[in-house]
């Protein structure tokens, strides 16, 4: 409703009479004159500076939000490329070599694994992640940097790693 003054949608609502309404515009007009046109250019300025700063406001509280949603959307994107990066993680074996690792659950579960297979996962190149639910035995070898990025999103997963890559709480 531009253009249209509060007196005016009183008026049409009815809850300002004729009467009324010639009364404020003359108190409106002894207000200005009394007042001077410095005081009235003084309140315009102290109400847009108002404005300004509600503005202002409303601008940061919105960039703000973006950032929140910004950073939702990373995180759900990272989630995704961990998820491939974990259906995608080599199945080991099969081979001649049988590796020992301790499990988080206390298990002590064994790997068929190649000879270089082994070799790497000693020298910590791979790591064993889990490829299905939490008390499965179901394994699956994961190179160190992609082992890395999984343990920032879901270190739950992650086996066997050289130390470091797995954070640990304090």
């Amino acid at each position: 409703m531009r253009g249209v003054s509060l007196r005016d949608q009183f008026k049409k609502a009815n809850l300002l009479s004729d009467k009324d309404q010639k009364r404020l515009a003359h108190e409106a007009r002894v207000e200005r004159a009394t007042k001077g046109q410095q005081a009235l250019d003084a309140e315009g300025a102290a109400r847009q500076r108002e404005l300004e700063a509600l503005q202002a406001q409303a601008r940061e509280r919105d960039r703000r939000e973006q950032e929140r949603l910004e950073a939702e959307r990373k995180q759900q994107e990272e989630r995704l490329a961990v998820q491939t990066l974990l259906a995608e993680a080599k199945k080991p074996g099969p081979g001649a070599v049988k590796f020992y690792f301790e499990a988080g659950d206390g298990s002590l579960p064994w790997l068929e694994l190649s000879p270089r297979e082994a070799q790497e996962v000693r020298a910590g190149a791979l790591c064993v992640v889990r490829g299905g639910a939490v008390g499965t035995h179901d394994y699956r070898l994961l190179g160190l940097e992609a082992t890395k990025r999984v343990a920032r999103v879901v270190p739950e997963v992650v086996v066997l790693a050289p130390r470091g890559v797995v954070p640990r709480e304090a």
